[in-house]
């Protein structure tokens, strides 16, 4: 297999490649199992009748092991759409990255509208509004992930039972 090309367009060349013997096989076959009904040839004799019996069995062979190898490609297409990388092209990674980013830019920008009209309602009716941020406050009681890294604090709930050991 020639390397330079993705390994989708090899196997779909393969694929055709498979089809289109498949039906010339096929069709040289009807031509065989037609041959002796034609109306000019005498292909009454033995020797005719023994010669199209073997040119049948080696088409039929030759159609036989056509078919198994491509219902073995189609086989190894679908192991590697699922389990593989059919499908994806080189630049798979970078587009995911790019699409992070500009996930995240939308996001903060989002997070900037609803901060902005937040902030301005708090004001309308002489509040104050500050957007949620991870950092703890001090002098709060700590929550949530910073509970179990705060000095002091009680140990979080499990849900072990006595004897029970963790994995």
């Amino acid at each position: 297999m020639d390397r330079s090309q993705p390994a989708s367009s090899n196997l779909m060349d393969i694929h055709e490649r498979l089809v289109a013997d498949i039906l010339t096989r096929y069709r040289t076959l009807m031509m065989l199992a037609t041959i002796q009904s034609e109306g000019e040839r005498i292909n009454e004799k033995p020797e005719a009748m023994a010669i199209t019996g073997i040119s049948m069995k080696m088409e039929f062979d030759g159609l036989y092991s056509s078919v198994k190898e491509l219902l073995a490609l189609s086989r190894k297409m679908k192991e590697l759409w699922v389990f593989g990388a059919l499908g994806k092209d080189p630049g798979h990674e970078a587009k995911d990255e790019q699409i992070e980013s500009d996930v995240a830019k939308v996001a903060a920008l989002l997070g900037e509208v609803e901060a902005s009209g937040m902030k301005g309602l708090a004001e309308k009716y002489g509040g104050t509004w500050e957007p949620l941020t991870d950092e703890p406050v001090p002098g709060a009681p700590p929550t949530g992930a910073n509970a179990a890294a705060a000095p002091g604090a009680a140990p979080a709930p499990t849900t072990e039972t006595p004897g029970q050991v963790k994995a």
